[in-house]
């Protein structure tokens, strides 16, 4: 027992022993905790509960690094947040080319290059072009019979034979479109082409046997043969009482003038579109010229079969912006750009902005000034109108410019307040990933003369240039695929083109 006592007795220092020795320890340790964070003056409450914690990219040293804030990573196509390389020195920031900078295209060497091209034709060689492919003959370059051709029967008249002494044997006899006619006594007779007396003759031949020496008078009744075609827009023409057929019948003379003294046209006819077709021939008639202006060249002598067509309008024009009336108006074949802009009832001078209207053709901006046109009478502009044409006189208070090319959303911006560059990206989505943002294009005034600006976006997301550049109304955004070299080209060719495909079809589908 007393063995047992004596054990426990001497487990109970040991236990003693080691918890003596482990408060040692841990005296020691607090105390060199203290003095630590003395040492580095954390015996006080911070003044701070944020600080800014500084790291360095890898393989740079923490001295060449220096802090910032958002950056244009390359690789990423993305803006990143971190450090950059240390600042530039002065001396290292003149050698930077400043990211914005104006471009005065130089001259070329051939002026066609920074013209943009507008065919321009000769009414003549309009018209022609209208009818490719066919025959087309002018007036002055028909040549005209003094005489009148003598009447010779033909198909659908209608003559009256009489024979004297023989009313019953006296008939009016229709010329079948074979040419021949059925007389009494006689059978099938051929009379096409044949003159009055030259027929009187063969009918008295033909009675002959029956009859000694008969009177035989033929009088054309009908000359259905005589027949020529006026169609399109006038008021219905003469109808024959034979075989019915609508058309007019050269009486006496046979000239154009004569035959349209017995129609009317209607309003909205296009007489300076008219022309009569022969067989396989087209002959343009200015009937405008003919009716209104006493043009006698235009009256031309007409032949039997000849058609004369006189349409309705046959262009349609779009006229959109600041006019009285905006609409699609179908137009003549003649109407200048100062008639279309009067059939839309007059441009709005309070609000339209003429130096930046313009008339866009198969997609492209013609090089016109309307600007000139109207305010200073310049006719050099007054343009004939084309099919399809749209004419555009945007609002002088319209804020809105375009950014096309390397763009997610290619388009018509509108702002209220002052924008920036980088911003109306960010509204067009951004860039694409063939962009060149080392040469972004903003092109600013008349797009016949613009002022072009050259734009290194990158340097300035990279925050190697602190310039800003603020678009305003009107300005075309343009991000290329590739280098612009020949600003001249640019100028041209591209800036037309995009400014029509691109721009036109938004500024449609808005109206």
């Amino acid at each position: 027992m007393n063995q047992i006592n004596q054990m426990n007795l001497v487990h109970e220092m040991n236990q003693m022993h080691r918890r003596h020795h482990m408060n040692q320890i841990n005296q020691i340790i607090a105390g060199l905790m203290l003095s630590f964070f003395i040492s580095q003056g954390c015996a006080a409450p911070s003044t701070t509960g944020i600080r800014k914690v500084q790291f360095q990219e890898a393989g740079k040293k923490a001295e060449e690094a220096t802090p910032s804030g958002w950056s244009w990573d390359d690789s990423k196509k993305a803006f990143v947040y971190g450090l950059k390389e240390k600042p530039l020195s002065d001396k290292e920031k003149e050698k930077i080319p400043p990211a914005v900078k104006e471009v005065t295209p130089p001259d070329a060497p051939e002026r066609m290059y920074i013209k943009v091209h507008v065919e321009t034709l000769s009414r003549k060689d309009y018209i022609k072009a209208k009818f490719h492919g066919k025959k087309v003959s002018f007036p002055e370059e028909i040549k005209l019979t003094e005489k009148k051709p003598e009447y010779r029967v033909g198909p659908d008249d209608v003559l009256h034979v009489f024979i004297w002494g023989y009313p019953d044997l006296s008939m009016d006899v229709i010329v079948r479109r074979d040419g021949g006619i059925s007389i009494p006594l006689l059978g099938n007779i051929k009379a096409e082409g044949l003159t009055v007396p030259e027929l009187e003759d063969v009918l008295k031949k033909g009675f002959g046997k029956f009859i000694k020496d008969p009177q035989i008078t033929v009088n054309p009744k009908e000359i259905n043969s005589l027949r020529i075609f006026l169609v399109g827009r006038i008021r219905k023409p003469d109808i024959s009482i034979g075989p019915v057929h609508l058309g007019f019948i050269l009486r006496g003379g046979n000239s154009l003038l004569e035959a349209l003294s017995d129609v009317e046209y209607y309003p909205d006819a296009d007489l300076a579109a008219s022309y009569a077709a022969r067989k396989d021939l087209i002959i343009p008639v200015d009937l405008k010229a003919l009716l209104k202006d006493g043009d006698l060249t235009q009256n031309i002598l007409l032949e039997p079969g000849d058609m004369v067509v006189i349409p309705g309008p046959m262009k349609e024009v779009t006229i959109l912006g600041e006019v009285r009336a905006p609409d699609r108006y179908k137009v003549n074949v003649d109407t200048s750009l100062a008639d279309a802009l009067s059939i839309a009832k007059g441009v709005n001078k309070d609000s339209a902005d003429l130096y930046m209207a313009y008339v866009a053709r198969n997609k492209q901006i013609l090089p016109i000034n309307l600007k000139r046109l109207l305010e200073f009478g310049d006719m050099s502009q007054n343009i004939t109108i084309e099919d399809g044409d749209i004419i555009y006189i945007p609002n002088i208070n319209e804020k809105k410019f375009y950014v096309l090319g390397e763009v997610a959303r290619p388009g018509v911006v509108y702002y209220t307040d002052p924008i920036e560059i980088v911003e109306a990206l960010a509204r067009a989505g951004g860039f694409l990933t063939t962009a060149r943002r080392s040469q972004v294009v903003v092109v600013r005034g008349d797009v016949r003369s613009p002022q072009i600006y050259e734009i290194n976006l990158l340097s300035m997301m990279e925050g190697k240039s602190l310039e800003r550049f603020t678009l305003q109304k009107g300005d075309i955004l343009y991000v290329p695929r590739t280098a612009i070299a020949d600003w001249n080209i640019f100028v041209s060719q591209i800036l037309p083109t995009l400014y029509g495909v691109d721009v036109i079809d938004v500024i449609r589908s808005r109206h």
